[in-house]
């Protein structure tokens, strides 16, 4: 009892004192978990972080207060995946081959055979180097090419030319009168594009035979022109497609033909 009545008398003792903070406030356990649970705790310090970085351990080898990479940095800068280990980054790439150093493949198609399906019809002109029908008919050709621009051919083409009839007490004849054209040789310009269509254009001429549907009239034998628009498209190493339409004017005589002729053709490369 006299205890107590001294410190009553006393007043409550006095806290300890920090030399640099001043007064150490002592709080309760409780209160120190609520004010964390809270955010309101204590902030550390910067070497209070510095030193529990440094205690901690260093799984990937570097320098923990190192910045993070740039994730947007060429793979040479060292920039790994999220989740990868220290993997070294990948190499530089080659240097470039020089063009001249790639092979190149034996170029095909230096020789060509051609098979047509051709229609033919009149333009003008008088007979009888005019056509007097719209036939179908047929043509080979052949050539040569000298490279991807330029190839020399020539071709023989037969279609019906002109038609008549001869009718008597009992029966009616028609007559067939056929034109034969031979191209000596013509020039084919091919367009320097790249795939497997090759536009062409050409000009050429040569002969022309008449066999006329005329009874007891002889051949007539005259001269032709010729000048072509096409294109070959290549469905093979080796093989070709095409389609063309074709103008030719025939002389025989002291007449000329105008026609025009569409074909399509079936070609082989060697």
């Amino acid at each position: 009892m006299i205890v107590m009545t001294l410190l009553s008398l006393l007043g409550p003792p006095e806290l300890p004192e920090d030399p640099v903070n001043g007064p150490i406030e002592i709080r309760a356990p409780e209160q120190v978990q609520r004010d964390t649970d809270q955010g309101a705790g204590d902030l550390p310090t910067p070497e209070q972080v510095r030193d529990d970085a440094a205690m901690q351990p260093r799984a990937s080898g570097g320098d923990p207060f190192a910045p993070p990479p740039n994730p947007h940095a060429h793979p040479s800068e060292g920039v790994y995946a999220v989740g990868s280990g220290p993997i070294a980054p990948l190499p530089p790439p080659p240097p470039p081959v020089p063009v001249s150093a790639i092979p190149k493949l034996e170029w095909r198609g230096v020789i060509w055979a051609s098979v047509r399906l051709t229609v033919t019809g009149p333009l003008g002109g008088s007979y009888p180097a005019r056509a007097g029908v719209v036939a179908l008919g047929g043509a080979v050709e052949g050539g040569w090419r000298i490279n991807q621009i330029a190839a020399l051919g020539f071709g023989v083409a037969r279609q019906p030319h002109e038609q008549l009839r001869q009718s008597s007490f009992d029966q009616t004849v028609i007559l067939r009168g056929t034109m034969s054209n031979w191209d000596v040789a013509f020039l084919r310009l091919f367009a320097p594009v790249r795939g497997r269509v090759d536009p062409f254009v050409d000009v050429g001429g040569g002969m022309a035979f008449l066999e006329p549907a005329r009874e007891g009239e002889r051949l007539d034998i005259g001269g032709t022109l010729r000048a072509s628009l096409g294109f070959d498209a290549w469905i093979a190493k080796n093989l070709t497609i095409g389609a063309s339409g074709l103008y030719r004017a025939a002389f025989m005589g002291d007449s000329i033909g105008h026609s025009v002729q569409g074909a399509i053709d079936l070609s082989v490369h060697w």
